[in-house]
C-alpha cells in the first residue's frame, strides 16, 4: 500500500465503514485531518458547539444503525464532548469520537489547548485510545469501529496527536472479525431460553418488557411474529417505544415512572415477567423489593453485566435479542402459546392520561397539544425530545412503526439533545420530515443549532412547549418541596420564533387553542425547517407519576394533569 498520512488513513477507514457524514468543529491540534478531509468522499457538518456535534451523530446512529463520527480539537473542542459521549453511553449509540491532540512529545507538559481527554472519556465511552505512534493507529482504527458497532453498542473516542495526523505509513487497516476478550455475539443457552420457554407454557398471566436492545439488535420483525404467537402483553422502556407493531392490540405504552396506568399495573400483576434488550433502570422499575413481586423473572441481554445487576431473574439468557428471538420461535414452531383472555384484560385497563378541552385559562395545554400533533403526523415519522416533560408526555403517547423513529435522551436525561439529534436523524433519512418535541429549557441550551439547520436546510420541525417554566423541576418542586420554586422561573423566554426568523427559518406562534389544528398543518406541512413556538399552561404536569421510593402500584394521577400553581 502507498504511503498516506495518518489524517488520511482515518478517513480511509472511515469510509471502508460505510461513514459518508462527519459531525465536528476545527481547532488548531485537528487542522490537519480537517485540510485531508476537504479531499475526502465526506459530508462534513459544522455543528455550533462539539456537545451538540456528539448529539447529532448520536441522532443519525440511533435513526440509522449506522456509525455515528465525530471530529474536534484538543482542550475545550474535547472537554466539550464529554457530555455527547456520557448520552451515547447510557443510551448504547454507536458513535465514535475523534479528538485533537498536542504532539506526543508535548503530552503531559500543560501545552496550549492540552486535557487529558483520555482520562476525561474512559467512564464515559465503551473504550477509549490515545495513539502514541503511528505504528498503533492501524490497529487503534480497526478496533475502534468495531468496538462502537457491536455488542452492545456504545461510543469510542480516539484521541488522535497532531504529529500522528501528519505522519506517514504503508500499513492497513486491519479487518476484524473480533477483539482479545469480548464477545460480541455470544450463542444462545439452549438449556436457559428452555427453561424460559417451560415457564412461558405455564404462565396465567406474562408480561413483556421490551428495550432498546431491539433497535440495536435490528429485531423488530422478530419480535412482532414472536408476540402475535404467544399474544403477550408487552410494555416498553422509553427506548424500547416503536419495537412492538403500533397496532398490536397488547400493547401496553411505556411503563415506569411516568408509565401508563395498564402498564404499570400489569407488570405488577403479573406471573411470568420476560425483560428483552432492557436494563431494570430505576425509571423502570420504581422501588426493587416491589418490582414484578408476583413473577417469575427471564431476562435477555447482550450485555451479561446487565444481568442480575438490579432485578435478580430466574432465568438470564445472555445474547443478543434478536438472536435468542430467532431460537425462541424454533421452539414454539406450529405450537404458539396463546394468552388472548389475559392480553385483553391487560390492555382493557385505562391509560390514565388527563383528558379534557385543549384550552385551559386562555394557555394551551401541551398534553392536548401533542394529542392533536401526533396524531396528525402520524406513526412513520422520526421524533425526537428533549428531557422533561415534553419528553414523558411525548412517550406516553407516542406509537411509531419501528423503533429506529423515537430518538429521546434516556440514561443521561441531557437537555439540549433533542434539536441536535433531530438534525442527525433528517440528513440519515434525506427528505423525511422529523419532529423535534422540546422544552423552552432544553431548547435554549441548543438554539444555536438553528443556525445549523438553517444551513442544511432539512425538513426539520421543531415544536417548542413554552410553559415559562423548568417544567419538570417545577414539578417536583410543587409536589415534594412544598411549592417552593427555586431557580426554575423562565419567565423571561424569548420570542423563539422571532429568533427563528432573524436565523432565516419559518417560524410561528401558537397562542389562542383555536388555531390549534390550523397552525399545527401549517407548520408541518412547510416544506423546509419550520419552527412553531407553543405558548403552553404553566402548570400542567406530567401524569400517571411514580413517587421516589415507592413501587409502580402507588401511582398518582389527576383528572385533567393540572395542579394550580
Amino acid at each position: 500500500m502507498a504511503e498516506r498520512t495518518g489524517s488520511r488513513l482515518v478517513l480511509d477507514a472511515l469510509h471502508d465503514a460505510g461513514v459518508d457524514t462527519i459531525f465536528g468543529y476545527p481547532g488548531g491540534q485537528i487542522m490537519p485531518f480537517f485540510d485531508e478531509m476537504m479531499d475526502a468522499p465526506f459530508r462534513h457538518v459544522l455543528t455550533r458547539h462539539e456537545q451538540m456535534a456528539v448529539h447529532a451523530a448520536d441522532g443519525y446512529a440511533r435513526s440509522s444503525g449506522r456509525l455515528g463520527v465525530v471530529v474536534c480539537t484538543s482542550g475545550p473542542g474535547a472537554t466539550n464532548l464529554v457530555t455527547g459521549l456520557c448520552t451515547a453511553m447510557m443510551d448504547s449509540a454507536p458513535v465514535l469520537c475523534i479528538s485533537g491532540q498536542v504532539p506526543v512529545p508535548f503530552i503531559g507538559t500543560d501545552a496550549f489547548q492540552e486535557a487529558d481527554v483520555y482520562a476525561l472519556a474512559t467512564s464515559v465511552t465503551k473504550h477509549a485510545f490515545l495513539v502514541r505512534s503511528m505504528q498503533e493507529l492501524p490497529e487503534v482504527m480497526a478496533e475502534a469501529i468495531f468496538i462502537a458497532l457491536n455488542g452492545r453498542p456504545g461510543p469510542v473516542l480516539v484521541d488522535l496527536p497532531r504529529d500522528v495526523q501528519i505522519g506517514t505509513t504503508a500499513a492497513a487497516v486491519p479487518v476484524l472479525s473480533s477483539v482479545p476478550g469480548y464477545q460480541h455475539n455470544p450463542p444462545v443457552d439452549s438449556d436457559a431460553l428452555g427453561r424460559a420457554h417451560e415457564l412461558l407454557v405455564g404462565a396465567k398471566k406474562p408480561v413483556c418488557i421490551v428495550g432498546g436492545g431491539c433497535r440495536y439488535s435490528q429485531a423488530a420483525d422478530v419480535f412482532r411474529r414472536w408476540c402475535e404467537l404467544t399474544r403477550i402483553p408487552v410494555t416498553t422502556t422509553l427506548q424500547g417505544i416503536g419495537a412492538p407493531d403500533p397496532d398490536y392490540d397488547g400493547l401496553l405504552g411505556m411503563l415506569g415512572v411516568h408509565g401508563l396506568w395498564r402498564a404499570n399495573e400489569a407488570v405488577c400483576k403479573c406471573d411470568v415477567l420476560i425483560a428483552l434488550g432492557m436494563r431494570m433502570d430505576d425509571r423502570v422499575t420504581g422501588k426493587v423489593d416491589s418490582f414484578a413481586p408476583h413473577a417469575k423473572i427471564i431476562h435477555v441481554d447482550i450485555d451479561a453485566a446487565e444481568l442480575g445487576k438490579i432485578v435478580k431473574p430466574d432465568v438470564a439468557i445472555h445474547a443478543d435479542m434478536g438472536v435468542a428471538l430467532r431460537a425462541w420461535l424454533d421452539l414454539l414452531g406450529d405450537r404458539p402459546i396463546r394468552h388472548d383472555a389475559w392480553l385483553a384484560e391487560a390492555a382493557g385497563v385505562r391509560d390514565g392520561l388527563p383528558t379534557g378541552d385543549i384550552g385551559r385559562d386562555g394557555y394551551i395545554r401541551p398534553t392536548r397539544l401533542l394529542d392533536e400533533l401526533f396524531t396528525m403526523v402520524g406513526r412513520t415519522a422520526y421524533v425526537a425530545t428533549d428531557v422533561g416533560q415534553n419528553q414523558m408526555w411525548s412517550a406516553q403517547r407516542l406509537r411509531l412503526d419501528s423503533p429506529r423513529k423515537f430518538l429521546s435522551s434516556g440514561g443521561a436525561g441531557t437537555m439540549g439533545y433533542g434539536l441536535p439529534s433531530a438534525i442527525g436523524a433528517a440528513l440519515a433519512h434525506p427528505g423525511e420530515r422529523v419532529l423535534a418535541v422540546v422544552g423552552d429549557g432544553g431548547f435554549q441550551m441548543a438554539m444555536a443549532e438553528m443556525i445549523t439547520l438553517k444551513r442544511l436546510n432539512v425538513p426539520v420541525k421543531i415544536a417548542i412547549l413554552d410553559n415559562k417554566y423548568l417544567g419538570m423541576v417545577r414539578q417536583w418542586q410543587q409536589l415534594y418541596f412544598g411549592a417552593r420554586y427555586s431557580g426554575t422561573d423562565m419567565s423571561d423566554n424569548p420570542d423563539f420564533a422571532a429568533l427563528a426568523r432573524v436565523i432565516g427559518l419559518h417560524a410561528l406562534t401558537l397562542k389562542e387553542p383555536a388555531d390549534t389544528r390550523d397552525m399545527l398543518k401549517q407548520w408541518w406541512q412547510h416544506d423546509g425547517p419550520s419552527l412553531l413556538h407553543c405558548i403552553c399552561h404553566p402548570g400542567e404536569n406530567v401524569f400517571p407519576m411514580v413517587s421516589p421510593g415507592v413501587g409502580l402500584d402507588e401511582m398518582m394521577e389527576t383528572e385533567n394533569g393540572t395542579i394550580d400553581i
